[in-house]
């Protein structure tokens, strides 16, 4: 009987540790997250941009994990996660995306994008979001034609990609603010 008891208070302890261990990272994840926005929001202000909403992607994490979060300045919380995707090019793996603003590299690029006009895809039978890269670091992706759009796979040409689900309710918000949405995509 004592055993049980042992091994049960030993087993209770790990799990207490594992446990706290992943709170105290979701916490950590949290506050990085909250301090990109403060920082995003700031950018926004500065440039006129939309001051409502804004996309993080955090690229830091693999594509099995959500890393796409709509942050919701005013209720100052993130509204949707989801699961995204990044470029194949270079070394690129599903845990690790190299980066490149190259034409025909397809890679992900770092930085600030403006959100333009969904239109459908020349290559697919569905929507996608037209992307300006804002930064030096994503100057080319017009002349990429990388954009945001939904697929089932974590791996694209570049593009930021979501699954088809995630993809509506964003395309949703999107479409419903009046002044263009920025996303920022980082590392």
């Amino acid at each position: 009987m004592r055993f049980i008891i042992k091994t049960f208070i030993i087993a209770s302890i790990a799990i207490s540790s594992i446990t706290g261990t992943a709170l105290l990272f979701n916490i950590k994840a949290s506050e990085d997250l909250k301090k990109k926005a403060t920082e995003l929001q700031g950018y926004c202000l500065r440039n006129g941009y939309n001051t409502e909403y804004a996309i993080l992607v955090d690229y830091s994490r693999n594509s099995l994990r959500k890393r796409l979060y709509v942050y919701d300045f005013n209720k100052e919380r993130i509204i949707m996660s989801s699961l995204s995707g990044h470029g194949s090019g270079g070394e690129s793996t599903i845990f690790h995306p190299e980066f490149s603003n190259v034409p025909g590299s397809n890679c992900s690029s770092l930085g600030h994008y403006k959100i333009g006009k969904e239109r459908r895809m020349y290559t697919r039978p569905c929507n996608a979001f037209e992307l300006d890269g804002l930064d030096s670091t994503n100057s080319n992706v017009r002349k990429r034609s990388v954009l945001l759009h939904p697929s089932a796979g974590p791996l694209s040409h570049g593009c930021v990609t979501l699954p088809f689900h995630r993809y509506q309710k964003l395309s949703n918000l999107l479409n419903s603010q009046p002044r263009n949405i920025i996303m920022w995509v980082y590392n």
